[in-house]
């Protein structure tokens, strides 16, 4: 078996000014944009030879769609050479090349063909086939194994969005309005056409080089074997599309609109992976660090880390979440509010109050001093409840439009200003009153917004002294109501609410049937489906596998990260925090990996198996990447023992990378030599505990081949 390492173009490749989708889905979005990336498209020398040292010996890179046809029909001869000069590097290392064509990115003029269908477009799998052929043409002698598509089961993800999603994870969304069965229309013309462009491809491909292998590499879950094959049949007998469009709601509404205590709240709520689990939240609108607010006498030492000192925090509040990290050897003391936190520092039982700065700031007078703390900064933004998503839509209007009197405020971070690429929804919504959105309607009929505020924040939220309140968010929630209820004199109920209550009075009792929902959604419909496995069998309907793509493929590839064994409460759910990159939080089964492994060889007994993605960010479920590696590694190992033909494994990736506009931390670093992306210059690789677990790993099965 052969063992390797990957790398992506867009992650790893720097920016040249020619932009691919995810430049502009990054750039409008607000999210980190990849800039010199690893550099890999100078660096590559460098990162090959850290594969081999490793003891690799396949690799895999994906080419640049944009870079190599920067303008329709037009074939960049240089960026062809650049290529080459690499698989030819490749090739002397002792190294099997693995080229990805198609890896979660596409050129902006595809994307602008067919009046902006981009993938949607009838045209698409031609034009993908036509790239495949030029690029077998070009660089087929250097090529061992093809991957037309990245992961095309996920592709649906930037058509389709769960109820729980704030945006869409993918390029390149849809307009707001888009309904529930305009969403899955968009995916049933998607998933045939992807299959057509593989296959298209493939053909384009062996008609230069005869023997090439061609696949693709799915995204599978680690689900249940029974559960699995109950959410298959739903695919497998699918009668038509109609009867799949009727499932669109599942996945794109709550069926129930919520009733809770306010309709949204602003009330200084910072985006949290936790809190991302219970409400949807808006763009934010303001931006605040972490501080500390102590006496003027007393000044902080150069390392808070091993201070042991008595510090207060609030309870509930964003600080206490990193508290302990911070001040690992500080004795904590928590106070309910803000007033008692102030009592206690100024009588000189703490040292210091930590929390936001926006709470604290405005106490820093003769007597206390504020510090601003290392570290990301905290974005305050308005609370939904789930599935309110035209509401949400009418939030995020009234931010951009505030943001003209309001020049601090902060613009995207992880929500669309602009809210998809191309073209309109593909078909018109067949009741107004639904492209507006229940949650809007409601709120229309009472005829008054009820907006949930945390007074007693200058600047933010406080008391106007004539029995009203005023500050930034003050304005902003007139901003919502006048755009929610259209009315330039809005009625607005404000309700106060206390620190451990402005997420959970958005939300009514059935809250509690949240991770059911979810499941319903994610695993009962279409999307759950390993589909495209099923459309090589030739299990699908025709609709959604036109019958010449069944069978197209010459080695069977998947990509494995997340699993869970059981369906309890909150398990599958989990499943979902990878969906929405949300890497550190997702489950780790690595047992799953050899039944996948087992069933793949049973459905294509005469094709070989290429686990062509396997990884881990820093740490996730228990696991650091070095015993994530050697756990499925091992159950490799399980299933060829068991005559699985598992030709190759690879590990993503090489060296940390720019992961689809996250920022970089420990959420997001897959690498086995670590990249300071953001503070180093030079880009140093430094080997980690898991370079060192997989080289012992790659050695140890060297000597018992």
């Amino acid at each position: 078996m052969h063992f390797g390492v990957a790398t992506a173009d867009h992650q790893c490749e720097a920016y040249d000014g020619n932009d691919d989708i995810r430049d502009l889905w990054e750039r409008s979005r607000g999210l980190t944009e990849r800039g010199n990336a690893t550099d890999f498209w100078n660096r590559y020398r460098e990162d090959i030879d850290l594969a081999k040292g490793l003891g690799c010996t396949i690799f895999r890179l994906s080419l640049s769609w944009a870079r190599l046809e920067p303008e329709p029909g037009r074939w960049s001869d240089e960026g062809f050479a650049h290529y080459r000069e690499l698989l030819e590097y490749l090739r002397a290392a002792g190294m099997q090349a693995v080229v990805t064509l198609h890896h979660n990115t596409w050129p902006l003029h595809v994307q602008a063909a067919g009046d902006g269908a981009g993938l949607l477009d009838t045209g698409f799998p031609d034009l993908m086939a036509g790239y495949a052929q030029q690029v077998a043409h070009r660089l087929g002698d250097l090529i061992d194994y093809y991957v037309t598509l990245n992961e095309p089961n996920q592709l649906v993800y930037g058509f389709i969005k769960g109820f729980w999603m704030r945006a869409y994870p993918m390029p390149p969304g849809q307009p707001p309005d888009t309904i529930p069965e305009a969403q899955m229309d968009a995916v049933l013309r998607l998933i045939p056409n992807l299959l057509l462009a593989h296959a298209r491809s493939r053909a384009a491909i062996r008609a230069i080089v005869p023997n090439a292998k061609v696949g693709a590499n799915p995204l599978v879950l680690g689900l249940p074997g029974w559960l699995q094959k109950l959410v298959d049949r739903g695919a497998t007998h699918a009668k038509s599309p109609e009867q799949l469009r009727k499932h669109a709601s599942r996945i794109v509404q709550a069926s129930i609109v919520e009733n809770g205590r306010v309709d949204c709240s602003v009330a200084q709520v910072a985006i949290t992976h936790e809190r991302m689990e219970q409400v949807l939240f808006s763009e934010p609108y303001f931006a605040t660090h972490a501080a500390a607010l102590h006496p003027k006498s007393a000044e902080l030492p150069a390392s808070l880390a091993n201070w042991k000192a008595t510090i207060g925090v609030l309870k509930s509040s964003e600080a206490s979440e990193s508290v302990g990290a911070r001040f690992p050897d500080a004795t904590v003391l928590y106070f309910a509010d803000l007033t008692a936190g102030l009592a206690a520092l100024r009588a000189g039982s703490i040292a210091l109050l930590y929390s936001d700065e926006a709470l604290v700031a405005p106490y820093a007078n003769g007597e206390l001093a504020i510090a601003r703390l290392p570290g990301y900064a905290r974005h305050y933004a308005v609370a939904v409840p789930p599935g309110h998503h035209a509401l949400l839509d009418a939030i995020d209007r009234a931010i951009e439009r505030l943001r003209s009197q309001h020049p601090e405020m902060p613009h995207a971070h992880g929500r669309a200003t602009v809210h998809h690429i191309g073209r309109t929804a593909l078909v018109a919504p067949p009741d107004p009153q639904r492209a507006i959105g229940a949650s809007v309607v409601q709120i229309r009929k009472r005829g008054k917004m009820r907006i949930g505020i945390h007074p007693g924040v200058p600047g933010l939220c406080e008391a106007d002294g004539k029995g009203g309140y005023r500050g930034l968010e003050i304005d902003l929630a007139h901003a919502i109501a006048r755009e929610v209820l259209q009315s330039d004199t809005p009625r607005i109920e404000f309700v106060a609410l206390g620190q451990s209550e402005r997420i959970s009075a958005t939300r009514s009792w059935l809250q509690i049937f949240d991770k059911w929902r979810r499941t319903l959604a994610m695993f009962g419909t279409l999307i759950g489906t390993n589909w495209w496995n099923l459309a090589m069998l030739g299990a699908l309907p025709e609709f959604l596998c036109p019958r010449e793509c069944v069978g197209t493929l010459d080695f069977v590839g998947l990509d494995y990260y997340w699993g869970v064994p059981s369906i309890r409460p909150g398990e599958l759910q989990r499943l979902g925090a990878a969906a929405e990159c949300r890497y550190a939080q997702a489950p780790v089964w690595p047992g799953e990996l050899e039944r996948i492994l087992r069933q793949a060889h049973e459905q294509f007994p005469d094709k070989p198996i290429v686990v062509i993605e396997n990884g881990c960010v820093t740490s996730a479920d228990g696991f650091s990447r070095a015993a994530y590696l050697a756990a499925h590694v091992a159950e490799v190992d399980r299933a060829i023992a068991a005559g699985v033909p598992v030709e190759a494994y690879l590990c993503w990736s090489i060296t940390s990378n720019r992961e689809w506009g996250l920022p970089f931390d420990d959420n997001s670093d897959f690498g086995l030599y670590h990249i300071d992306l953001d503070n180093d210059p030079a880009l140093k690789r430094t080997p980690t505990e898991a370079s060192a677990r997989y080289a012992e790993i790659i050695a140890k099965h060297r000597t018992t081949e």
